[in-house]
């Protein structure tokens, strides 16, 4: 009961009575701490418990609320899931040197680049972006065509970047600091609320959109509906991915699933993420909140509180509907309060690796057999001929030196071109 919300109003008064005592007694709840959680009091609380009462599905998703925050099963978190940074400078060794403070030989240049950059200086999941006018004295230069250089971090590049933080004992709070200082333009910010728990349900929100029991200053809402939804997975967006603010809600466990079929989906760590992305202005002012008052609470919910609420309908005019329980849940009733989080991950092969043993060890050891039996040495060929990508050949470079995929030591990278490219751009 505690783990699927949805299950509140699915069983008799009876049962769920007698599952709900044993929750409290397994958790050691009292009724006292029951009575001011869920905001009773301990005569109207004990009528409820004892069946005196009549307990509709309301009072039974508060309590269970209650409980839940009681037991830490309502917290949610927050993580730094896109950066993307923008400087006047084309001195890159100094900004990644200073934001990163990485050794520069551990990354590589290739050619080429994402909106209009000309090429990308990478290491694991870090890119920056570097302009084609690497020398502002040259002939041909236009000032109005050089977008400087861009440090752009996805979610996989957001964690690498915390695997670095963890070791240099910083913060993701004086990793900011630094881009300010060395004058950077923050373009975008996503901020990602991960409900590990289920606090929130998609479809249940989907269809409260279809039925208007909302408030919203966004224009319009649009769901993003998957082949298998029926049995998981459904998206809701809420604004325009243009605009500075966008909303999306996702079924976090079943995208990863998709990507990891390894893991069951009621074995991944998070069920839900709402995503709060931010652009331009909207992003840079997000950006001075959260160094200013260090309460990402408070910044995230004060973005959200503004643009989105959810109703439980009555026969009131619309302006007099409540919140709905969950949703005020979310948005802090029933919860401790939200903290930025890390989740630092290197680069790794342990996905590679249990890929490989759930999906695709059979066959290998299928066609290693065939190849005994048969004197061939199909296999070999197949591994042999085996194109490997920057990302592999980083793999192997960061796991030879010991590093567990963080580099922190002085040795160069062989494909390391970044003289060339200061070459090139002359």
């Amino acid at each position: 009961m505690l783990k699927d919300l949805n299950l509140v109003g699915g069983m008799t008064n009876t049962d769920w009575l007698n599952q709900f005592h044993n929750e409290m007694r397994t958790h050691k709840i009292t009724q006292g701490q029951l009575a001011k959680t869920a905001d009773y009091s301990r005569s109207h609380l004990n009528q409820l418990l004892t069946g005196n009462k009549p307990i509709n599905q309301q009072a039974r998703l508060r309590l269970t609320l209650a409980l839940r925050s009681l037991t830490g099963q309502n917290n949610v978190d927050v993580c730094i899931d896109y950066l993307g940074v923008t400087f006047k400078s084309h001195d890159y060794e100094e900004l990644v040197t200073e934001l990163f403070q990485i050794n520069l030989n551990h990354f590589n240049l290739k050619e080429g680049a994402r909106y209009g950059y000309a090429a990308t200086f990478k290491c694991g999941e870090i890119d920056v972006l570097l302009s084609p006018y690497q020398d502002v004295n040259a002939d041909g230069y236009d000032p109005s065509e050089d977008s400087g250089t861009m440090i752009e971090l996805k979610g996989q590049g957001c964690r690498y970047v915390e695997s670095y933080l963890r070791q240099q004992n910083r913060t993701w709070y004086d990793f900011l600091e630094t881009c300010i200082a060395l004058d950077g333009h923050f373009t975008r910010v996503d901020l990602a609320i991960n409900d590990r728990n289920g606090l929130l349900d998609v479809p249940t929100l989907i269809e409260k959109c279809d039925r208007d029991e909302f408030t919203s200053r966004f224009h319009g809402f649009r769901d993003n509906r998957t082949k298998q939804w029926k049995v998981s997975g459904r998206t809701l967006y809420l604004g325009s991915p243009q605009s500075e603010v966008y909303f999306c809600i996702y079924d976090k466990a079943f995208e990863q699933h998709q990507k990891h079929p390894e893991i069951a989906i009621e074995d991944q760590p998070i069920r839900t993420r709402f995503e709060v992305r931010l652009r331009r202005k909207r992003a840079a002012a997000a950006i001075k909140n959260l160094l200013a008052e260090h309460d990402p609470e408070k910044v995230v919910f004060g973005i959200i509180n503004r643009y989105l609420r959810f109703l439980t309908p009555s026969h009131k005019a619309k302006s007099q509907w409540a919140t709905d329980p969950r949703w005020d849940a979310f948005i802090g009733n029933y919860r401790d309060k939200l903290r930025l989080s890390t989740n630092p991950e290197p680069l790794s092969y342990a996905h590679i690796t249990r890929w490989l043993k759930k999906q695709v060890a059979p066959s290998l050891k299928m066609l290693q057999l065939i190849d005994q039996y048969n004197g061939t040495t199909e296999l070999k060929a197949i591994i042999d001929g085996g194109k490997l990508t920057q990302r592999h050949w980083d793999l192997i470079h960061h796991y030879q030196h010991h590093r567990n995929g963080v580099l922190t030591d002085s040795e160069p990278s062989e494909t390391s071109k970044k003289s060339d490219y200061a070459d090139q751009s002359k």
